[in-house]
């Protein structure tokens, strides 16, 4: 295995709400000293748009009309969103500039890219491996209540809003369904092998 060919790798991680995913992308980064892309992406993509960047996180929180997603919340805050962002072609901006700075960060190969669509975004650019964790209901859900201090009712909730508006995104922006095995070329249970066994399996496959 040369350097030169470890350069091109460019590895895409997406994942089921509650499945590790950040977890399992930082282990992957720091095992192959790659450089990891997460949440660094909004950022970028607001300092071109000049808005804050909880206008460009609230464009993947796809609940179906502007309104809806204006009462949703995020992930881990419920960032208030200006008036003039709440439009469909707001939303189309950020994702084309989306889409460019995931391309830019993909650009030197070397790099962890969480979610974003980036699977859907590089595919077919040579050196792509792009991932799918899962994992069982009760372990996501109880992942949830540690992380955000939810009761089970409330983490069921979140888990539900997230996977749907995952969902959305990539059948809206990109017309494919998420999670679809012929989306990604690994897909791993982290119920089954944990956050460290699934970064090796990831590793091992970068190494092949």
């Amino acid at each position: 295995m040369t350097m030169a060919y470890l350069r091109l790798m460019v590895v895409t991680i997406s994942n089921e709400y509650g499945s590790g995913g950040v977890a399992v992308a930082h282990a992957v980064a720091q095992a192959l000293g790659y450089t990891l892309v997460d949440e660094q992406l909004p950022v970028v993509v607001a300092k071109r748009l000049a808005v804050a960047p909880d206008d460009v996180e609230a464009t993947e929180d796809v609940r179906g009309g502007v309104f809806e997603r204006f009462l949703a919340t995020l992930e881990t805050s419920t960032p208030e969103l200006a008036p003039g962002a709440l439009t469909p072609s707001f939303d189309r901006e950020c994702v084309l500039e989306l889409q460019d700075a995931v391309r830019d960060a993909a650009a030197d190969g070397n790099c962890v890219i969480v979610g974003r669509g980036a699977s859907a975004i590089l595919h077919p650019m040579p050196g792509l491996l792009r991932v799918f964790l899962h994992a069982e209901r009760t372990s996501r859900i109880a992942r949830v209540m540690d992380a955000l201090h939810l009761d089970v009712k409330g983490a069921t909730r979140e888990v539900e809003r997230i996977d749907k508006a995952r969902h959305g995104y990539m059948q809206r922006w990109y017309n494919q369904r998420w999670g679809a095995p012929e989306h990604y070329d690994v897909s791993i249970n982290t119920s089954l092998f944990g956050v460290q066994g699934s970064a090796e399996i990831i590793v091992c496959a970068v190494l092949r």
